[in-house]
This record gives C-alpha cells, structure tokens and sequence, in this order.
C-alpha cells in the first residue's frame, strides 16, 4: 500500500463496507464505519453498507446505502437460551442482589468449561453465526450491481471476513480487512477464561480462519498501532496500516447545562475480561477519607453498563470492601444518548483497559471528545495508556491506587468548570482523510482467491 493509483472517473471511488454491526443508536462496533463512511461520501465516495443490523433513520442523511441482510435464529441460539434458563446466567449488575453462583469446584469448573466448548462450537465462527452465508450470497449480488474498488470487511464479529472472502472470488475489487479488535491473539491470559475466546474450539479453529483471510486479502487495517506493529510481524508479506478509532462530532452531545452535584464520575460500558473498577472504588474511600465534605456535596460513581454474573460479584465484592455504597450508583443498561448524557454531566470520566495491550476502549474518544476529563486505567505502555496520554487524558495503573486517589483530589480541589480540551484531531472527518488515502492507494496483488478457497 505504497503507490498513489491514478484518479479514475468520480463513479469508479465505490466502496463496500461488511460489517456486521453498523449506526450511531446500536453496540459500539458499529460507529467507527458508521461515522467513517458518512464522510467519505462526503469526500465522493459512493458507497455501501451491507450489515445485520437494523435500519436506522440516517442512513439516507449521511449519504450512504445500507443493504440489510437479518441474521437467522440457529441451534446455537436455542442451546444459550435454554442454557440461561436451566443455569439462570443473567447479565446485570445490582448491589442489592448477588449474582454469585455456588462456590465452584474442580466437578463445576469442568462442567462450566463443557459447556462453554459445546456452546462455542455450535457458533462457529462466531456469534454471528446464522449471517454469515446469507450474507455471502448477498454480497455477491451487490457486488455484481454494485462494481465496487474496494471492499473493507470489518470485525469483530470476525465472520465478515470470511463473507468477503467469499464474495470477492473473482472480483477486481480490492479487499482490505479493518480489525477492531485481535482476531486469533495474541490473547492476554484473562482472556483464557472467556466462555468463547478461552475455549480449546476457539483456539484451534480461529488461528486457521485469519490466516485464511488474510492470505487473502489485499491488505489489513488496524486501529491501534501496537496491533498493527503485531500482525506486521506475524504475516510479513501483508501490508498493514493502522486507522484510529474517532468520533463523530454530530453525535456527541453538547456539554451539559447542569452537572450532577460533589465530584461526580461516570463509567460507561461492560464489565468484562480485566476490566475492573475496584481500583477506583478503593481510590474513592481515600479521596473520601480526606475531604469529606465531597461526599457530603454528594459526589459519585455512576455506572451505566452490564457485567457477567463473575464480574458482577467482583463488583459487589469491590464495593463492600471499598465501603462506599451510599456513593456507588448503578443505573443499569442505557441507550447511547442517555449514556453520553451521564458523561457529560460529570466531572470525570473513566476508562477501563486493564489486560488489554493491543486495545483502546472506544468510549475514551467519546469523553474526550465532549471535554470531560478522563481517566484511563491501563498498564504504562499499552495501547490505551500511550493513546490517553496523546489525547490529553490521564494514565494510571490500576495497582496504582494512590495514584488514583490524586487524581480525584485534584479534580476536586480545582473546581474549575471548564472542558478540557483534545491536542489532536479525533474526529472521524479527519480520520475519512486518511482512509481515503489508504482506499485510493494501489495494492499489490493477493494469492488468487478462488485457488485458496479451493484449497479448504
């Protein structure tokens, strides 16, 4: 991805985006080519969208095309529902009821880690299993009415990929895989205990999938640089550049007329993997011991977000010992809006990137980005800490409790109702720039298609 193409008619810049998640209003995964695509068609591209996802009243605003195809009910998904029933795995999080189950055992971890396999194998590839052939078929027609240049599958889930794979057999157009997220790994050892990313079925099918694709594709964007740098090194013959996540500036909400009362802190998003707020809490009782009149303001930690039943019991645990439950809010599950809206009333946001090296949590531009001041808890050099600290942000670990602790007591200590504001561009304006100039470079020819898929 080296030599500028020479410019071609205005109806030849034509792009297909695969994405099994896409729009402002539904899971996270869907806003990156959500806000990248609205100004590339402003930079005239013409482009298409074909996603599982449901319809959504901008698309026609933002100028591009979305093709839905719907994802259809499996085996797999009765499995999980009878599995949620029968095991009653609810996701939440509550300080009034434990979602702890039974102490576990050697008989119950086995059990647990049964079925986790059965329950992954029945997904395969993923969890959107149910699309992706559908999807392979669909996208083939487009591509046929369509004549797209290019073509940018985007994961997770990783099964697009595989739809383009299919659906590129025997086109012209350039296929560029856009990872989120790592694929096959490498994979942080908390990550050995997810129900689907720690499973033996998990680790002996994906690392053959994504060198599949990526044999492949054309090229490989990633969103970090710390992920570019690996998977450069891990397939050498495949050019690898990295995009940056952003945000759209029309779908952050302007800064709050009225904030929440005291030193008020939000987190938004799922409690997964390492990601966990006891390090706040324990660096909230300090700050609480040392200027009480902040809880008397009615400072607080609101959380708007879910957690498995582990994490949710982590997160009771981590309230109790911290002794600050008058001063802990659980708000539950929230819309997009709503959720920004709780950001945006605060005096601090927070950012959890524990055990996630090669990641950056989407939600660290959105704070940023409304001139919330943010804290981002993550390991010294990781993707997250090295992002933070050049967005502005502030970076600590979370062993650093006392560290945490300052940061508070600054914060209250300055009392300053200013924003703060980001040194750099994070706006997916800026960013549509870039992935035009990688869309309109000409890439080095890839292994046939057809002979590598035949070769399965």
């Amino acid at each position: 991805m080296t030599t500028p193409a020479g410019e071609g008619p205005s109806d030849t810049r034509r792009l297909l985006v695969i994405t099994y998640d896409f729009g402002p209003d539904g899971p996270v995964g869907g806003l990156r080519w959500a806000g990248i695509t609205k100004y590339l068609a402003r930079l005239g591209w013409d482009v298409c969208v074909l996603t599982a996802a449901p319809p959504f009243g901008g698309a026609a605003a933002i100028g591009v095309q979305v093709e839905r195809c719907a994802r259809l009910w499996t085996v797999g998904d009765g499995y999980r529902l009878v599995r949620r029933l029968i095991f009653g795995e609810s996701l939440g999080l509550s300080r009034s009821i434990s979602h702890g189950g039974p102490p576990g055992g050697r008989p119950r971890d086995l059990l647990r880690q049964l079925r986790n396999e059965v329950a992954t194998f029945l997904s395969l590839p993923d969890e959107s299993h149910g699309w992706m052939l559908r999807a392979a078929l669909h996208a083939r027609s487009v591509i046929r009415r369509f004549q797209p240049r290019v073509v940018v599958s985007s994961g997770p889930p990783h099964s697009a990929h595989l739809v383009a794979a299919m659906a590129t057999i025997r086109s012209p157009a350039a296929w560029l895989i856009d990872l989120r997220d790592p694929w096959a790994g490498p994979l942080p050892k908390v990550w050995q205990s997810h129900r689907r990313l720690g499973t033996r079925v998990f680790r002996a099918i994906a690392p053959r999938l994504e060198r599949l694709a990526f044999g492949v594709a054309d090229g490989v964007i990633a969103n970090t640089p710390q992920l570019a740098e690996v998977l450069a090194a891990k397939y050498p013959n495949v050019p690898v550049v990295c995009v940056p996540n952003g945000v759209d500036p029309d779908g952050v909400p302007p800064p709050a007329r009225h904030r929440y009362p005291g030193l008020s802190i939000a987190y938004t998003g799922r409690l997964y993997a390492g990601r966990d707020l006891g390090p706040v809490m324990r660096a909230l009782g300090i700050f609480f011991q040392h200027h009480p009149e902040a809880a008397r303001a009615g400072s607080k930690l609101r959380i708007a977000g879910d957690a498995d039943s582990r994490h949710a019991q982590v997160f009771n645990d981590a309230v109790a010992v911290a002794g600050v439950e008058q001063y802990v809010e659980v708000l539950g599950l929230l819309s997009r809006a709503d959720a920004l809206d709780v950001v945006s009333r605060s005096r601090l946001a927070v950012v959890l990137a524990q055990d996630q090296e090669l990641q950056i949590p989407a939600k660290l531009y959105e704070s940023v980005a409304m001139g919330v001041p943010t804290l981002v808890v993550a390991p010294a050099g990781s993707a997250a800490a090295v992002e933070g600290t050049r967005l502005g942000a502030v970076v600590r670990d979370s062993g650093d409790v006392e560290g945490i602790a300052c940061v508070l007591e600054r914060l209250w200590q300055d009392g300053s109702p200013e924003r703060s504001s980001c040194p750099v561009p994070i706006t997916y304006d800026a960013i549509a720039l870039l992935v035009d100039q990688v869309l309109g470079m000409s890439l080095p020819p890839a292994s046939t298609r057809q002979g590598v898929l035949a070769g399965l």
